[in-house]
């Protein structure tokens, strides 16, 4: 038998000697991506692959090519065969009962690898990047959250009961991200939580406003935690304080230079929502970040909202002004050794002068940057509005339809990651909540949730070579961040789905037709 094999360049004489000494083929041979399909791998063709190539084969399931040929995984010195995927749930479940977290960890994403290339709708899998609300309580009434106006109304943490009904998933997963729509640290659970997930083996992620430290966090941080990610929103005490309404921008300087001191190792990204009122402020956040021993500066655009009312605040009103400050940006981070992340890093202008942004900057200022007390006020009316509504008439959505934007493989939140909420509610993802697979009620229902109808519908429409309807506009297909997926952006991409319309339609109902 011909076996082909795709690897990295660093493990081709490994992976060699193994499909020789185990599957004793006639002929071996090593090939790009590009060339595995079905036709290149007529005959008697054997393919394997390496498990951290897997990602790659996206595009593929439509032809049903895994299904037509002997295929097999490569992972530290086993080979896989995937048409044997029932073995591999019997001894995951038997590493699982002998509590060897590591190797049932290893089991279950070789598993994952299956469910991919099969282009399975239901998962055997368990996501290994699981996001789980610490809370939705936060500190902060910041101008472009929904905190801004709900000010934790109905806020509540995850319990230590809600926990121990989705241990099936932590015992799985290999990261555990802590967030929600509040600030983790603040619940009075989380250091216990942190030590249940740590128990089984997982690393810590979070996004904090790092508005409160202690030892006892400073200790789990260094010792569990694979990176942090910590909300500036502004290099200055006046607009970070007006941002960030509640905070201290004083705290906040004193408890990250304290995090630097106690924890240097730490890799720590500071994460700035930029708009009007602080994108004039992008390189020296930048130079903050360096200041405090960060390595990393993201730079997310401002989703505007409806309720707030703060389309006026998008720079997408303000491209040339987003432009410029981008790239001074990345200039100080080059400067500095601080990496930089922006929208379209690689079309940027880096020639731009302040001069081609005036007109802009003048049309952006002149506009009040802050709302005033009658327009907070008039805010929460209306929301307050929208909330009676929807406690009537649900916005939940239990099913997705196929749109015309053209995809290959499949979104990172349907196989490898997952959002649940503190209440045990499974989203599609951590930006879709209104897209619910449903509730863990007990423990071992994790993957009956995961596997709902919803779930199973929208990985058929990925798989069938589009995206769904409910992942039109997402900010991380548009910044390239999903391993699994890649996505043809068109302009059908930037439209809105009949969802949303509906959406658009009732909140213009009830704002008296005034959006």
């Amino acid at each position: 038998m011909n076996t082909v094999i795709y690897c990295t360049q660093e493990k081709k004489q490994e992976i060699r000697d193994a499909v020789l000494e185990k599957l004793r083929p006639d002929f071996v041979q090593f090939r790009n991506v590009n060339d595995i399909s079905l036709e290149a791998l007529a005959g008697d063709a054997l393919l394997v692959i390496e498990h951290d190539l897997v990602p790659d084969m996206k595009g593929k399931q439509k032809d049903k090519l895994f299904e037509k040929i002997p295929v097999f995984i490569y992972r530290q010195g086993r080979l896989f065969d995937i048409s044997k995927s029932s073995e591999l749930l019997e001894e995951r479940k038997l590493l699982v009962d002998s509590k060897d977290w590591n190797k049932a960890k290893e089991i279950n994403e070789v598993i994952c690898d299956i469910d991919f290339l099969l282009g399975n709708t239901v998962n055997n899998s368990y996501p290994g990047f699981f996001q789980l609300e610490s809370t939705d309580f936060c500190n902060s009434k910041c101008i472009m959250c929904e905190h801004y106006y709900t000010e934790n109304k109905g806020a509540c943490i995850l319990s230590m009961e809600k926990l121990d009904h989705l241990r099936d998933a932590i015992q799985l997963s290999r990261i555990i991200n802590l967030n929600g729509m509040g600030e983790p640290f603040i619940s009075k659970n989380i250091k216990e939580q942190i030590d249940v997930y740590v128990g089984y083996g997982n690393k810590i992620v979070a996004n904090t406003n790092m508005s409160y430290l202690d030892d006892g966090l400073i200790e789990r941080i260094g010792r569990d935690f694979d990176w942090l990610a910590i909300s500036v929103d502004g290099a200055t005490k006046e607009t970070y304080e007006n941002i960030r309404i509640n905070l201290s921008y004083d705290k906040l300087m004193e408890n990250l230079y304290k995090l630097n001191e106690k924890v240097p190792d730490l890799f720590r990204i500071i994460s700035v929502v930029i708009m009007r009122q602080n994108v004039c402020e992008m390189p020296d956040m930048v130079e903050l970040a360096h200041n405090v021993g960060a390595k990393q500066v993201v730079f997310l655009n401002l989703n505007s909202s409806i309720l707030i009312g703060n389309q006026d605040d998008a720079l997408a009103n303000y491209p040339k002004v987003l432009e410029y400050y981008s790239v001074k940006a990345l200039e100080k981070g080059e400067e500095l050794g601080v990496r930089v992340v922006v929208s379209n890093a690689p079309f940027l202008n880096r020639n731009i002068t302040f001069e081609e942004i005036a007109d802009e900057l003048e049309k952006m200022n002149a506009i009040q940057k802050w709302k005033t007390s009658e327009e907070e006020k008039n805010m929460k009316e209306t929301a307050q509005r929208v909330k009676s509504y929807t406690e009537e008439h649900s916005l939940l959505q239990d099913t997705t339809v196929a749109t015309k934007v053209k995809c290959s493989g499949i979104c990172d939140w349907l196989l490898t990651n997952c959002y649940t909420d503190q209440h045990g509610n499974v989203s599609m993802c951590c930006r879709n909540s209104i897209y619910r697979a449903g509730t863990v009620e007990k423990e071992g229902e994790f993957q009956e949730v995961w596997n709902s109808l919803l779930m199973q519908k929208t990985r058929e429409i990925f798989y069938s070579g589009y995206l769904p309807e409910a992942c039109l506009k997402c900010g991380m297909i548009e910044g390239g961040e999903l391993k699994y997926l890649s996505v043809d952006i068109s302009p059908d991409f930037y439209e809105d789905g009949e969802v949303k319309k509906k959406q658009k339609q009732i909140y213009k109902e009830l704002f008296g037709g005034k959006i």
